[in-house]
């Protein structure tokens, strides 16, 4: 049984009037339910593919492409942007971006994508209920988005994607608003969806988190795909720094251990080591 959801054949963009291509040639497949992660250097070509992945290239940016994009087996090409919004959704990185700019209050704002598609009234508020509690917006319900600060945005502007209640999320580092105790609530919530059925597919600069909730990662340099594999592989292989590739620290240091004969296991991505094991592998 095939379990793909998104498949990218060959995919290839160039903004118009750009001299290189944002990325090239790119292709890869996400299973349902997979955690999916696209990691690479300012410049590499994240957010473009994410733009790509749901529909806004080539309906909303400009330029040319070649391939295509698959979603339930159906090309985005042959889809308008209304119609992917209930398979596939954007959290942008700036999450003002995401904003209607028409809702008077967060409520509105939240109920902004329904009301498009016609949603009955009373089945709007339900969702607009479960949604802001699930983000911790409900006691800024009836503030104006223009108001809020840019942490409270960035839950508005998730909150606004997943009431659509897609079957894929796309995040492209959509906690850059977030203090580090923010940005844990709001992969808490993913990390729930995720195990809930719902695919995602994110962007993220912290590899700490990527390599915790990956299933696999897709690594870009300069618009081109340099590896696709498990955390395990990715983050092990220690020709990865070539290509402006982190890995998380504790895998740093165990690689560095292992090089100077101190530390005899495999380093393990999967967990970060204990204080003991770090003293029994210094001999300490």
């Amino acid at each position: 049984m095939n379990d793909t959801i998104l498949e990218v054949k060959d995919l290839s963009f160039r903004y118009r009037g750009a001299k290189r291509k944002a990325f090239q040639h790119i292709s890869f497949d996400v299973r349902k339910g997979e955690f999916f992660c696209i990691v690479g250097a300012n410049g590499s070509g994240k957010s473009t593919l994410c733009n790509a992945l749901v529909g806004l290239i080539p309906f909303y940016f400009e330029g040319r492409m070649k391939g295509d994009v698959f979603i339930n087996g159906k090309n985005t090409k042959e889809s308008s942007i209304a119609e992917l919004s209930s398979e596939i959704g954007l959290v942008f990185q700036n999450p003002f971006n995401q904003l209607s700019y028409t809702a008077g209050t967060v409520e509105e704002e939240l109920a902004y994508g329904l009301g498009n598609k016609g949603i009955p009234r009373e089945e709007m508020k339900k969702r607009v209920a479960k949604v802001a509690k699930m983000m911790r917006i409900d006691h800024i319900i009836n503030k104006n988005p223009l108001e809020l600060s840019g942490g409270q945005v960035q839950r508005v502007a998730f909150g606004s994607t997943f009431i659509m209640e897609p079957e894929i999320l796309v995040l492209d580092e959509c906690t850059t608003q977030l203090d580090p105790l923010g940005s844990e609530e709001i992969f808490d919530i993913v990390k729930d969806l995720n195990k809930n059925g719902i695919t995602v597919i994110m962007v993220d600069h912290d590899m700490e988190r990527v390599a915790r909730c990956a299933n696999r990662i897709l690594v870009l340099e300069d618009g081109n795909q340099v590896a696709i594999d498990t955390p395990e592989k990715i983050f092990g292989n220690p020709d990865m720094v070539a290509h402006q590739i982190d890995v998380p620290d504790y895998v740093s240091i165990c690689q560095e251990l292992k090089n100077r004969g101190l530390f005899k296991g495999e380093v393990e991505v999967e967990e970060e080591p204990t204080i003991q094991a770090v003293k029994e592998a210094l001999k300490v």
